[in-house]
């Protein structure tokens, strides 16, 4: 049986992929663009099932034949685009951006990039924007796809034929159900990137696909007219309507892939929406349109990086020419490779894998090469610059903990006050303080985090005084994001710590923390000594001025946001912590912590961070945790003779919802405030 080739399914292509351009480009206009890969989806389960189905009655279907066609279709442009931005990358990127990608690239080709983002970077978040590979998570779930579905139609065919589509429709309702629960109840990061979370809309277009095949359709062109016009509605309209601040995938991703699977049913010869996607224009766009999704994002992340603003004009530009490579890789390698069956004829597989593994040995080489805790690093370099005195620039994945550990490690005075805690404090140094001090703050900080940090710097730099960010997540038992276990990094200084604090001994741990992982490896000395010959970048990073919209950080360690037009949206927020659970064992060690500092004469300080007004009001609406958590602080404090600055109630130290970049983090505006306000003299 011959499948008929649908030149409007190419056009609903271009109506995918172009919005998600606009939409990583930063077009506004576009709020919603993400959703064209939703689109992708149920078209992928639509074809996928087709070809499937097909082949089976026709007795015809081999699946070393179908993971031939689909690894044919995928992984050649996909080679090709990572070889020629891992190039630039080794040129272009500092070590930890160069670090990161290459990690991705290793997630890329194993097809496991949408977990591997899920641990790294939030999708809807500004880091996303700077990461060239962050739109392969997308290709991971159908190369997922790809290898289990055929497996599984392939048996019920033989074994359950008459319940195929009941197969379908439970595949969707179920992880439909997975996906909703997801939104409600977790944070959106896995929601977004959770395979199981995506499956219905793959499902969605196999419900579509056994429909066209083995059920009577609607003859009437007015009837088809009415439901494929309605499915472009729903299409067009998400695009333009939904937001960021959507929760999605959830219901509303119903919208889009209910519209998708109407003009799929749908539209076909005789109607108006089949005679507007079969334009010329729109099928030739949805011809290039892997190659397309390949290039753009590589391409925007890469010019951020570089060049950090890009006005509409560039990006327009970078529009156009990926448009132009788009094409040029169409036609030299994804054509050839899947129209030339000769390309690799005899063991397609074991030369395909072959250079995969091959990149990855390399990528992984790299990668380890500029981890963020050997002396190579650009964690360890930065903190040197910091040391003698410059402020730098921060290129983007630095790890924060190795950068504080190494601030430690090259601190040349012992500064009265050391600032441990989240990115909510990242303000406070010297100029507030009015005192020697040095910022150790890390995003997400947990109370591992601050024991970790703290033991290591009581034990090198003698401070006197060691003021702790009371964030309300410290005693959380549950891990509320990936980001929150990022204190893994210091997992062996925490051990050592709490050790030391149980058995109330003295601190000598630190002076050979890092001996063992700094020593001289061959190949990395060889990997970086050619990097040091290639890349054109690694210089300009330690230059302040470098960077027109990023994060500044000074030789006391403070930090600062060039760019604090962040927007707050008042909606309905909840603490990102949720769900909370409190751990009686974290509040004791804690205690244990705190008594440790007061018995080697070292003065802690709290401080409370107010959080954004709406949030914060609205999450004394869901339940009075804020409160209570503030309450223990304060209590414990005044027990202990133990001095506590600001509240987690903006109000109490008259911060204005104009002095906030988020929900959690204030300006320094505000910062100010508590501390002037509540003087540490």
């Amino acid at each position: 049986m011959i499948i008929k080739y649908r030149s409007e399914i190419d056009g609903l292509r271009a109506l995918a992929v172009l919005p998600v351009i606009f939409f990583h480009a930063g077009f506004s206009f576009f709020s919603g663009g993400f959703l064209g890969v939703d689109v992708f989806f149920v078209i992928s389960g639509y074809l996928i099932t087709t070809i499937i189905i097909r082949e089976l009655n026709n007795n015809t279907f081999s699946l070393n034949k179908f993971y031939e066609r689909r690894a044919r279709r995928i992984l050649p442009a996909l080679i090709f685009i990572i070889l020629i931005f891992s190039i630039i990358s080794f040129i272009f990127l500092a070590r930890s951006e160069s670090a990161s990608y290459f990690k991705s690239v290793i997630a890329t080709l194993l097809f496991f990039s949408n977990f591997y983002f899920y641990k790294t970077t939030p999708y809807f978040q500004f880091e996303s924007d700077f990461d060239p590979l962050i739109h392969t998570w997308s290709l991971s779930i159908e190369e997922q796809f790809y290898i289990i579905f055929p497996i599984t139609l392939l048996l019920f065919y033989k074994f359950f034929k008459r319940y195929i589509f009941v197969m379908f429709i439970f595949g969707f309702v179920i992880s439909l159900i997975i996906c909703q629960f997801l939104a409600l109840k977790t944070a959106e990061t896995l929601n977004f990137y959770f395979t199981l979370s995506r499956a219905w809309e793959l499902a969605l277009g196999a419900i579509c696909a056994y429909i066209i095949m083995y059920k009577n359709l609607p003859s009437s062109t007015l009837v088809k007219n009415l439901l494929s016009t309605i499915g472009i509605i729903l299409i067009i309209s998400s695009i333009f309507f939904f937001n960021r601040q959507t929760i999605f995938p959830s219901f509303y991703t119903l919208v889009p892939t209910i519209g998708t699977s109407l003009v799929i049913l749908f539209a076909d010869r005789d109607t108006f929406v089949n005679k507007i996607l079969s334009i010329k224009l729109f099928v030739g766009i949805g011809l290039i349109s892997y190659s397309l999704y390949l290039w753009h994002q590589p391409l925007l992340a890469f010019s951020r990086i570089f060049f950090d603003e890009l006005s509409n004009e560039s990006k327009l530009s970078i529009i156009l020419i990926s448009l132009i490579f788009s094409y040029l890789t169409f036609l030299f390698v994804e054509t050839p490779f899947r129209k030339n069956i000769k390309i690799f004829e005899r063991n397609f597989f074991i030369k395909i894998f072959s250079i995969i593994i091959i990149i990855n040995l390399f990528s992984l080489l790299i990668a380890e090469s500029f981890k963020p805790n050997i002396i190579h690093s650009t964690e360890a370099i930065l903190a040197k610059k910091l040391s003698e005195g410059f402020s730098v620039a921060m290129p983007g994945r630095l790890e924060m903990r190795n950068f504080s550990k190494f601030k430690i490690l090259y601190h040349k005075n012992d500064p009265k006050n050391i600032i441990i805690g989240s990115s909510r404090i990242a303000f406070i140094g010297e100029n507030l303080l009015q005192e020697n001090s040095l910022n150790l703050s890390v995003g997400t900080a947990t109370l591992e985090d601050q024991i970790a940090l703290t033991m290591l710097s009581i034990s090198t730099l003698k401070p006197q005084r060691i003021l702790l960010s009371a964030d309300p997540w410290l005693f959380n038992k549950k891990e509320f994001s990936p980001q929150s276990l990022r204190w893994k990094f210091l997992e062996k200084e925490y051990y050592t710590a709490k050790k030391i604090i149980n058995e109330k001994k003295t601190i000598i741990f630190f002076e050979n923390i890092l001996k063992s992982e700094t020593k001289s490896n061959f190949i990395y000395d060889k990997i970086n000594i050619l990097y040091n010959f290639v890349n054109i970048r690694q210089n300009k990073i330690y230059n302040e001025n470098y960077f027109v919209k990023r994060r500044i950080t000074y030789p006391d360690g403070t930090e600062k946001f060039i760019d604090e037009t962040n927007e707050i949206i008042d909606k309905k927020y909840t603490h990102f912590f949720d769900p909370y659970e409190e751990s009686l064992k974290k509040k004791q060690l804690f205690e244990e912590f705190i008594f440790y500092l007061l018995e080697n004469k070292i003065e802690p300080v709290f401080l409370l961070i107010p959080i954004y007004e709406t949030s914060y009001e609205l999450s004394l609406k869901e339940n009075d945790l804020l409160i209570d958590i503030e309450k223990y602080f304060i209590k414990f404090a005044t027990k202990n003779s133990i001095r506590i600055l600001g509240s987690y109630n903006p109000k109490k130290v008259f911060c204005n919802k104009s002095e906030f970049t988020d929900i959690m983090h204030p300006k320094l505006s505000c910062i100010k405030k508590i501390i002037n306000n509540q003087s540490l003299k």
